[in-house]
């Protein structure tokens, strides 16, 4: 079998539910049981048709016996008739009573005319004057007339002079054929000398009756007696017989699949509609109640309601876990955020206290960045119970106000202006975008910007761009080399842990990186820039 045919019946059997499969699986193992039974079921009708054919025919052996009959007792009585005319005196009146007897002993009406030694008719019926040669072959003769409507009988003796001659006519015939008791719903014909002789045209063909014929010698010529009837009917029992194997085959076949689907296909059904609308958590599995004899399908049922049980029992153990894993990490990041602006303030501590500004600014740069970090744990503490990542707007948002609120005095005036897209980024991501919102800000703030606006817009599903540009470095940059060195080395540095590459814009002082987001928000909003343009209270 060719690649093709196998895939197109695999794809044809695949789909198929299991009770039609069982149904041909079950239909074709009986095939071969079915079909030794319809052969010897098919013999067997042949040997009764052919039974019932010959029954048939047999008819046509009697209606043969019935004109042989004829003829050979026409043939005695005309020779007894010729010989007692021939022994009476010339002027006796033994013609017509010789007449009367030889009509009366045949079994049907016919015309008679008898002859001398000399061959000329010495007596013969009113208007009956055959024409007949005077020598033949000794016995008898038959012939059929031009119009087919007389069978005659011509008598020779045994020097072959003619004796007599003997004319029967077709409803006679048909009368002489016909078997009372017996249908005469049949044709026969006499054929002989190249002549036909239609004696009954009876027969009507009819549906589921197979016509037969048969032919049968009459006389001592070539003349035959042909029949052509319908055979004895097939009976309700045979036709009954004739299909009992493909009903047997059938049956077997549908009780098959009937005992498999009923013990096993439909409990199964039940099961798997059971197990398909259970809902771990909601409501218990509740199996329907199996009235299969098969001790199997019971126990698997049992086995579905134990295995959904330990299902439930894990799940809500896994459930627990989870819960106690989610609160100690809500702890953690609770007690790490604290711990960050217990340092940030003791920063703040140290910074008014500085003896110079130098130092005052190093300690305030650091507390920003410390700020950073802390607002990262707040924001993944706050977003902790829906597990769906930080939240940047607001992760951001507090960056800019935080920014605001530790700026310098040469930076008082300075306002952040925020463009930023609702999306939300894993804690690693996070905490990058906060550094490097922070150092690209602190950068702008030392270097005298009036303006930073920060931008984030979503590209694609699970990218969005950063834009941070900063009024003060378009152009040519006018601050400390060292600085913008470090600072060079640290965004550079960020923009790597992002993976990504930092696109820098001298001419309109803008910075630009690609993030990696969990999920696209539909709404978006700005923050409105006099929201964080002045130092809060």
């Amino acid at each position: 079998m060719s690649v093709f045919p196998t895939r197109l019946v695999s794809r044809l059997w695949a789909p198929l539910a299991t009770g039609p499969k069982m149904l041909a699986i079950m239909t074709l193992g009986l095939l071969p049981i079915g079909i030794v039974a319809i052969l010897a079921t098919i013999h067997n009708a042949r040997e009764n048709s052919a039974e019932r054919a010959a029954q048939t025919l047999s008819r046509l052996d009697d209606k043969a016996e019935r004109v042989n009959e004829l003829i050979a007792r026409s043939a005695v009585t005309m020779r007894a008739a010729n010989a007692a005319v021939a022994s009476a005196p010339a002027d006796s009146l033994v013609c017509p009573v010789v007449l009367r007897r030889l009509e009366t002993l045949q079994s049907i009406a016919g015309r008679y005319s008898l002859y001398g030694a000399d061959g000329r008719s010495n007596c013969a019926m009113p208007g009956f004057a055959p024409a007949v040669a005077s020598r033949g072959t000794p016995g008898t003769v038959l012939s059929i007339n031009d119009d087919a409507r007389v069978l005659r009988l011509s008598l020779y003796d045994d020097e072959g002079r003619i004796e007599g001659v003997a004319e029967y006519p077709r409803p006679g015939l048909a009368e002489l054929t016909f078997i009372p008791g017996t249908s005469a719903d049949f044709s026969l014909e006499l054929i002989g000398g190249g002549r036909r002789m239609l004696i009954r045209d009876d027969y009507r063909p009819m549906p589921f009756v197979r016509a037969v014929s048969d032919t049968a010698s009459v006389g001592e010529g070539d003349f035959r007696l042909r029949i052509r009837l319908g055979a004895v009917p097939i009976r309700p029992l045979d036709v009954l017989l004739i299909l009992l194997p493909v009903i047997m085959w059938l049956a077997a076949a549908l009780i098959g699949w009937l005992i498999v689907n009923r013990l096993l296909l439909l409990p199964l059904a039940r099961i798997q509609h059971a197990v398909s609308v259970y809902r771990p958590g909601e409501r218990p599995l509740e199996l329907p109640q199996l009235r299969s004899p098969a001790r199997e399908i019971g126990e698997l049922g049992a086995a579905f309601d134990t295995m959904t049980h330990t299902v439930a029992r894990h799940e809500a153990e896994l459930e627990s876990a989870i819960e106690r894993q989610k609160k100690l990490v809500r702890e953690v990041h609770h007690r790490v955020k604290n711990n960050l602006q217990v340092v940030a303030s003791l920063l703040n501590l140290h910074s008014r206290g500085a003896a110079t500004e130098d130092v005052a600014a190093a300690y305030a740069s650091i507390q920003r960045r410390v700020d950073a970090l802390a607002v990262v744990h707040r924001n993944h503490y706050a977003e902790l119970e829906e597990t769906r990542g930080v939240a940047l707007k607001s992760l951001i948002s507090e960056l800019a106000a935080n920014l605001r609120a530790t700026a310098p005095a040469g930076a008082v005036a300075m306002q952040i202006r925020l463009d930023v897209a609702s999306l939300r980024a894993s804690q690693d991501t996070a905490v990058s975008v906060a550094f490097l919102v922070t150092e690209l800000v602190e950068y702008g703030m030392l270097c005298g910007a009036g303006l930073v606006s920060i931008m984030l817009e979503p590209v694609t599903g699970e990218a969005a761009r950063l834009t941070i540009e900063i009024g003060t470095l378009a152009g040519a940059v006018d601050c400390d080399p060292a600085l913008t060195e470090r600072f060079e080395r640290i965004i550079t540095g960020l923009s790597r842990q992002l993976r990504s590459a930092l696109d820098h814009d001298p001419e309109h002082g803008r910075y630009t990186v690609t993030l990696v987001v969990l999920a696209e928000r539909e709404s978006t909003g700005a923050v409105a820039p006099d929201a964080i343009s002045g130092r809060p209270d």
